[in-house]
């Protein structure tokens, strides 16, 4: 046959592409087919925990846009306090440039990347995958979905399967002088980075980020600054979907003084983050997904790139024992990705519950107390677990 490859991956977003990298470096025979042509558009918040340094093999520095170590924090866009933690929580990408250049290192090592490509559909038999796009066909003795939560392969795995999702709102903005600078006085690289409110209030967004708690939608609003502009953004479950725009809206006409019909006709996208549940079905003969395409972002958060990068490292040891032992019913990935992620998912989505809740009292305790804002920072650094982070919650929720 004509295409072999021992795994073909569906996408070649951070996920696919380190899952490549990984696989070719252990001089696995892989392909990538992505239907983008990189460098492509993709907007997002761009965040990138500190523990996710721990995931990669190789060094990011070249694309790291800020490092991060302030949050501004204000409650339903009132209250505005400003914490330091001493060492960088996260950075920001611009995923753009973030996402091809770990699709040039899968390259550097080995991987075949078909960019401007799209599968379309594909059929496992007794001995192969067969993957279609709409140039050709190949033959694989594993898929591997990272095509996210509307690809191709996420779709047929889910089948009729329903899911819950996280209803994304996002736009990326340019930085605007800060009202309070004199004109007169030599601007720094600092002062590009200062935006104000309509109430005059400044954030230096310099090596810091601003996240408003809304208590009715459940969800918070955020800003993360990248070196020529910066990401806002929002998200909360679909049933809150017609709140949440209002509330966005509202944000982005006191952050950036826009006229509502400007943001309402502008550059808002609406995106979707699929999340996990014990049952949603994640392979099967000779198929896995990892990342979105496996419904594995973080249900507090919403962010994704962690346990989609630690789903590529338990795919990698996955199919290097399949392929040694010609067993491809993926169980082992099953049980790791549950035991390993699923479980982190599901704390997170019991802490969601609690702290909106209690979501002004824990704000407030946030406020007056250094200890629990480092221990928020302890967790994005993979310092502490989400099972710290549920056992002192739950311990307050029992008290109130």
């Amino acid at each position: 046959m004509r295409n072999i490859y021992d795994v073909i991956i569906s996408g070649a977003g951070p996920t696919g592409a380190l899952l490549g990298y990984l696989l070719s470096k252990s001089n696995i025979k892989t392909m990538i087919i992505e239907k983008e042509i990189f460098p492509r558009s993709k907007i997002c918040a761009g965040g990138v925990q500190h523990r996710i340094l721990d995931l990669i093999p190789f060094k990011i520095d070249s694309v790291i846009e800020k490092t991060i170590s302030g949050i501004y924090f204000s409650y339903k866009n009132m209250d505005i306090f400003f914490k330091r933690y001493d060492n960088p929580i996260i950075y920001t990408v611009d995923r753009r440039r973030f996402d091809n250049f770990l699709a040039e290192k899968a390259i550097r090592y080995g991987s075949e990347i078909n960019f401007g490509e799209r599968i379309i559909g594909y059929e496992s038999s007794g001995n192969h995958v067969e993957v279609i796009t709409d140039k050709k066909k190949y033959n694989t003795k594993i898929l591997v979905g990272a095509d996210g939560a509307n690809g191709p392969v996420h779709k047929s795995l889910i089948g009729g399967n329903s899911i819950n999702k996280i209803l994304g709102y996002i736009i990326e903005l340019p930085y605007r002088k800060s009202k309070k600078i004199n004109k007169n006085t030599e601007r720094s690289l600092k002062d590009k980075y200062i935006i104000s409110d309509k109430n005059n209030n400044n954030f230096d967004l310099n090596n810091s980020i601003r996240l408003d708690f809304n208590p009715r939608s459940k969800s918070y609003c955020w800003v993360f600054p990248k070196k020529e502009f910066f990401s806002a953004g929002i998200g909360a479950l679909y049933r809150n979907a017609g709140f949440i725009k209002k509330y966005f809206n509202d944000f982005l006409i006191d952050l950036y003084s826009f006229n509502r019909p400007g943001i309402e006709a502008g550059k808002i996208m609406a995106h979707s983050i699929p999340l996990r549940q014990s049952n949603t079905p994640i392979k099967d003969y000779r198929v896995i997904a990892i990342g979105d395409a496996a419904c594995l972002a973080d249900s507090f958060t919403g962010e994704g790139l962690y346990n989609g990068f630690k789903s590529s490292i338990i795919a990698y040891d996955s199919i290097k024992s399949a392929l040694k032992n010609s067993s491809f019913g993926f169980d082992d990935y099953d049980q790791k990705i549950k035991e390993e992620i699923f479980t982190d998912i599901s704390l997170s989505a019991r802490i969601t519950k609690i702290f909106y809740s209690y979501s002004l009292f824990f704000y407030k305790l946030i406020k007056k107390n250094d200890n629990y804002f480092n221990a928020c920072c302890k967790l994005l650094r993979g310092e502490k677990t989400y099972g710290d982070a549920f056992r002192k919650l739950k311990s307050f929720s029992l008290k109130k």
